[in-house]
């Protein structure tokens, strides 16, 4: 009778532990690699994320271009140093090349849907990279736009 128990209650735990062990085994294989198609996704949600963050800031430029050539149009009707002036049409002028590199990237960007995976993936790469250049131009050029506007705001 006791190796009976003993029996039944060997066959109920390994019951139990393949009832644990089963979900376990199901998550990881869920978890595995991940499918090409997910990878293109992923990469292509990546691109268009920081175009979207990109483009959230074109207001920002377009701002700042029409404050800095006030500031312009009234230090040349004050007949201010040309020093001042060029260097806010410098400042209007990256504001100028990042808005145009931002239009010139969705004007060449297409969605890869037609292209083969590694094609698609090669593409994706690339407008990835071109895009993030984008964004830190134009990160780079509002920020010194924003610090020029501040300097005559603060000169007032």
């Amino acid at each position: 009778m006791a190796v009976a128990m003993l029996c039944k209650i060997k066959f109920t735990m390994k019951k139990y532990l393949i009832l644990l062990a089963l979900p376990l085994v199901l998550f990881s294989a869920c978890q595995g690699g991940s499918s090409p198609e997910t990878e293109k996704t992923e990469l292509e949600a990546k691109v268009l994320h920081i175009h979207d963050e990109a483009m959230a800031r074109m207001g920002e430029i377009l701002k700042l271009r029409r404050s800095l050539r006030n500031v312009r149009d009234t230090l040349q009707a004050q007949q201010a140093d040309t020093a001042s002036l060029r260097a806010l049409e410098q400042e209007i002028g990256g504001l100028e090349q990042a808005d145009e590199a931002m239009r010139q990237w969705m004007r060449e960007y297409s969605s890869p849907d037609t292209l083969q995976h590694e094609q698609a993936m090669q593409y994706l790469q690339t407008e990835l990279k071109k895009i993030e250049r984008v964004q830190t131009i134009m990160d780079s050029t509002i920020s010194a736009a924003q610090e020029t506007a501040k300097k005559y705001e603060q000169e007032k």
